[in-house]
């Protein structure tokens, strides 16, 4: 920039100089003119008087011209143009009347001419005046041509440039220095800008006046520049986190499906692995679960493509949608979502209806047929009516029980209720489970086996009473004749071991994993047999949860089941 504005200065004077030495030389070469004209004008009004006071013309005129410098010289021309006498010449003229200065003498009275001879660089200054009697005196004088003077006041004029030159050069590098210092000092206030921590000292740097104010607004917009960068940066950051910690995978493609971009979701189920980027890959051999035709034909549609897609043993839902930007088609959307977990809900839930439906519906039969005998007027004897009466209530009692164990496992899953939370010695209520189940025990011939040590919890004494009550039940219900029944409580660190263990006769192994979903039952013939809703495990999961626990099953038909339930030790839920 300094070279810049030192050699347009620099320029800048030299075309002044130039200029300047045009119109100076234009402006003295009129001035010589002006004066050769005045002399020639008063020399030609001396002559013309003299020779009308002589009765001698010629004879004047010739001592005139011999009086005189050499270089003036007398014309008398007759009024058709003819010359009359002449002073530098003797011999026969051609006639003059053409000539520009004769002209303008005999229509106005008075003529001049310049004619310059490019070969002598001289000029010729030509002055005629009409006298009374009708001829026209003329003198001429040869003066040097603007070239001849400009030449003979060269070396003084090539001083005076070379001086003139030194000097635009001095005081253009002077001009630039003054000129580029506020610039200097503006240009040290924009770094300490990029300084936030010295952004408030931009006051201490002196700043040209003219320029203060464009600083001030230029500092303005720069705070109002910055905090737009942080807030974008913000934003940035917030966008870029949403998207990475969404549980959905969000792919964007451009119209040829090439990956745009994507968030971390989507890189795990795409499986890009450590160094690798599929940024820029094409994305159909990426997916080649996903109907690639049915996409195409939607990918310039308003509507959104939804599909199932099955993929590692998982169930995703796969949304694909345009995406515009201005009305002008941008990219393709991809959102995967995993609905495995979803799928397995509501296939529990189809089951639970099912299992629901099935369970009441068994008591309502027996109850709506024993009540169609009695209505029929069927039985035979006051014994009869009496058998048939008890069997309704026994059936209609165990559907209340069932509907009161499904309305208690609701509860228990929605943390309902305000259940007292309370230290609960754990080996107290095995003892009073034991004792109050001691006729079954005996009419099961089945042994328990105790292993305890003092531990407690924090929780609610009466769910948890409700838990061990299910598994030590479960495990004599479902025991063999003469089968043994272990029960041990052990510490370890903060978490608690409540294990329940039967000689029983165990479940098969693909069954075991769905035991603790409400109303399964074990598919077999012995187990068919026992009663029962099928809602204990699930009860006893529920409340493990319920109380931050954990629960495992380990079970080999005709062997034996063992449940754990492990329980942080005092912990408050």
């Amino acid at each position: 920039m300094r070279r810049k504005i030192y050699a347009s200065l620099v320029a800048l004077g030299f075309a002044c100089m130039a200029v300047t030495l045009v119109i100076s030389g234009w402006l003295f070469w009129r001035a010589m003119q002006r004066q050769a004209a005045e002399e020639m004008e008063i020399a030609l009004t001396v002559i013309a008087q003299s020779i009308q006071h002589t009765e001698q013309p010629e004879d004047c005129l010739r001592q005139i011209a011999a009086a005189r410098s050499g270089n003036l010289r007398i014309t008398w021309i007759n009024p058709d143009g003819t010359v009359r006498f002449e002073s530098d010449y003797q011999g026969q003229m051609e006639n003059h009347l053409a000539r520009p200065e004769v002209q303008e003498a005999i229509q106005q009275g008075y003529g001049s001419a310049v004619r310059d001879s490019s070969t002598l660089s001289r000029a010729l200054y030509y002055t005629a005046e009409k006298m009374p009697d009708g001829t026209i005196l003329r003198i001429s004088m040869e003066r040097d041509t603007l070239y001849a003077h400009v030449l003979s006041l060269l070396p003084m004029v090539l001083v005076l440039l070379l001086l003139a030159a030194l000097g635009c050069v001095k005081a253009s590098r002077m001009l630039t220095a003054s000129l580029l210092h506020p610039l200097r000092q503006t240009v040290l206030l924009m770094r300490q800008l990029r300084d936030p921590d010295r952004m408030e000292q931009q006051n201490d740097i002196i700043v040209d006046p003219e320029l203060r104010p464009l600083v001030d607004k230029i500092v303005a917009q720069s705070k109002v520049i910055k905090e737009t960068i942080h807030t974008l940066e913000q934003q940035r950051n917030m966008m870029r986190m949403m998207m990475e910690n969404l549980q959905e995978g969000v792919i964007l493609t451009d119209n040829t499906y090439r990956i745009l971009g994507m968030n971390q979701c989507a890189k795990t189920i795409l499986h890009e692995k450590e160094g690798f980027s599929c940024i820029g890959q094409a994305l159909e051999p990426l997916l080649p679960e996903v109907s690639w035709k049915l996409i195409h034909d939607h990918k310039y549609s308003d509507s959104v493509f939804e599909e199932k897609v099955s993929r590692d043993h998982l169930l995703y839902q796969l949304t694909v949608q345009s995406v515009y930007r201005k009305d002008e088609f941008y990219g393709i959307l991809f959102i995967i979502d995993d609905i495995t977990e979803q799928e397995h809900r509501e296939q529990l839930r189809r089951e639970f209806t099912s299992n629901v439906s099935h369970e009441l519906k068994t008591p309502l039969t027996s109850i709506s047929g024993f009540a169609e005998v009695l209505s029929a007027d069927l039985f035979q004897t006051n014994d009869d009516v009496v058998h048939f009466g008890t069997l309704i209530r026994k059936e209609a009692k165990r559907l209340l029980g069932m509907i009161e164990e499904i309305m208690h496992l609701t509860r228990i899953e929605e943390h309902r209720g305000n259940e007292k939370q309370e230290p609960v010695f754990l080996k107290d209520i095995v003892n009073d489970i034991v004792e109050f189940m001691e006729p079954v025990l005996i009419e099961k011939k089945v042994t328990i086996h105790c292993t305890m040590e003092e531990v407690s919890v924090i929780g609610n004494k009466g769910l948890l009473r409700e838990m061990a009550m299910n598994l030590i039940d479960n495990a004599v219900k479902y025991n063999l004749p003469g089968g043994h029944v272990y029960v041990s409580l052990q510490k370890k660190e903060n978490t608690i071991f409540f294990t329940v263990q039967d000689t029983g006769i165990g479940i098969p192994e693909d069954k075991q994993k769905r035991v603790f979903e409400r109303f399964y039952r074990a598919d077999s013939s012995r187990s068919k047999k026992i009663s029962g809703s099928g809602l204990g495990l699930s009860i006893v999961k529920h409340i493990a949860e319920r109380h931050h626990g954990t629960i495992t099953l380990k079970s080999k038909e005709n062997t034996g089941t063992t449940i754990t339930v492990e329980l942080p030790a005092e912990q408050k839920i």
